[in-house]
């Protein structure tokens, strides 16, 4: 077992619509299929991403209402295809399909079974994206047979934060509800050997999976593996989970907070951390 740490990655332009509810930067299954995609172009086989947020600016105009006003850019194609992509109205106009975007730096730290290759993974990064967006450049890349050999950025962990959507009620009304909730500055008595409770802080949805709402088969328009094959197809709908920022300061000794990737059943595909941190 080895460690990889990308540090300080600059991406450029990366998505930032969270299916159809929401805009938010927290890109956490765009990162962990990074890291698969990683192990594929390498040789290696990367098992787990951890993801320190670092920061994020959201490509928009900001109203006169604040933060909560914000408008984010939109793009339209540049030439027509066919006569068939007008609005349907104007027929002058390129049709638009809603967008959001945003600027992020982040540092991946990957688990990784097997050797790095480093001249692989510097060619690899050169063409790389994460969430559509293109990766600009990056601090410096560290690796180690060890955690302690890295030398870990401060940052933010992504934090797994489902936990706040159980209950009663519809799961939509819980997301709304608890992104929308003040964080509160108190401190919870800690019980002897334990390590205190994450604090309140910064809440965002996220895109934790998706569920598959045709079976898989081959269809023509499916982009190619890189040896030419056709892989097989499903449409999908995304699942909308919760994650909370965590400053490493504050994050203290507990274990590092490991993204893991699966499939919960045939037709059902999540990542989820497989210890929780609370």
């Amino acid at each position: 077992m080895s460690y990889l740490l990308l540090s300080r990655l600059r991406i450029r332009a990366a998505n930032a619509l969270a299916g159809n509810l929401a805009i938010s930067p927290a890109q956490v299954l765009a990162c962990v299929l990074f890291g698969h995609n990683l192990g594929r172009k390498t040789g290696c086989k990367p098992l787990r991403v951890a993801i320190l947020h670092h920061d994020a600016q959201l490509l928009g105009e900001y109203g006169s209402d604040g933060f909560y006003d914000f408008h984010p850019q939109q793009r339209r194609g540049a030439t027509f295809i066919d006569a068939v992509d007008y609005s349907s109205r104007n027929p002058h106009a390129l049709s638009l399909q809603p967008s959001a975007s945003c600027h992020l730096t982040l540092s991946l730290l990957i688990e990784v079974q097997g050797s790095i290759n480093t001249q692989r993974l510097q060619r690899f990064l050169r063409t790389a994206r994460i969430a559509g967006g293109a990766i600009d450049g990056y601090a410096e890349l560290q690796s180690g047979a060890e955690l302690d050999e890295l030398r870990l950025p401060k940052g933010f962990w992504l934090i797994e934060r489902s936990d706040l959507l159980q209950g009663e009620g519809s799961p939509v009304d819980a997301l709304v509800a608890t992104i929308g909730h003040k964080p509160a500055r108190h401190v919870a008595p800690e019980a002897e050997g334990t390590a205190p409770p994450l604090p309140e802080s910064w809440l965002a949805a996220s895109v934790l999976g998706y569920a598959m709402t045709t079976p898989f088969e081959v269809r023509a328009g499916v982009r190619q593996t890189d040896s030419g094959e056709t892989p097989r197809h499903a449409f999908c709908e995304p699942l909308l989970g919760l994650v909370q920022y965590v400053s490493s300061r504050d994050y203290g000794q507990r274990p590092i907070p490991w993204w893991e990737h699966g499939w919960l059943q045939d037709d059902v595909f999540v990542v989820r951390q497989a210890q929780p941190q609370r």
